[in-house]
């Protein structure tokens, strides 16, 4: 089955603004940099998916293509229009289902990709795995790959639950330490950068 895992990324100078009163601008756009970098080489490690990388941001585009992986330009800036136009294009070349996967989960490992491969359902289903406040998506794998629409943003952890019954797909909550803990808000960040410093 080929698999493709969407990997929205925004313009570096516009990403991780929530933790804009724990970070000046510059360390922003460097840990967004830093995260995009692990994230893909993370992701390199895992043949068994097809990534796609889709930012508007033309250094992002560039990185991915040096690193052997597909680029799509977002011409939207809107996650959810950006994803629905790249999932088009990953059925057009093949795509048998499809997973979105952000750049904003420090600890995320091949194994937790694989983890979360392992879950999704072998004919036709949605995986979820939510944040740790339980209200957010922070990784989906579909099958279909256009099953339902994206619903990225507020709630969406209920909003996709909510789709998806309404169209007769399976549904199943996947929780795994390395994609529920993503790097979003200022408390976020303190708990990271306490684990961070522990010896």
């Amino acid at each position: 089955m080929e698999i493709w895992f969407l990997i929205p990324v925004k313009r570096l100078e516009q990403a991780k603004s929530r933790l804009a009163d724990a970070l000046p601008r510059r360390a922003r756009i460097r840990l967004a940099w830093l995260l995009t970098r692990r994230t893909l080489r993370v992701v390199a490690r895992v043949p068994e998916v097809h990534p796609l990388v889709i930012s508007a941001d033309l250094r992002v585009l560039a990185l991915a293509r040096s690193m052997g992986m597909d680029g799509y330009l977002d011409r939207w800036e809107d996650l959810n229009r950006a994803l629905t136009a790249a999932r088009r294009y990953a059925v057009r070349h093949g795509a048998e289902a499809i997973g979105v996967l952000p750049i904003d989960l420090p600890r995320l490992t091949p194994e937790a990709i694989r983890a979360l491969l392992q879950a999704g359902f072998p004919d036709r289903g949605l995986v979820l795995v939510p944040d740790q406040r339980a209200q957010g998506t922070n990784a989906l794998l579909l099958r279909p790959p256009e099953g339902i629409p994206f619903r990225f943003g507020a709630g969406s952890l209920e909003a996709f639950q909510t789709e998806a019954q309404a169209r007769g797909l399976p549904v199943r909550l996947f929780h795994h330490e390395a994609l529920t803990f993503d790097l979003d808000t200022e408390a976020d960040w303190a708990v990271w950068r306490a684990r961070a410093q522990k010896p």
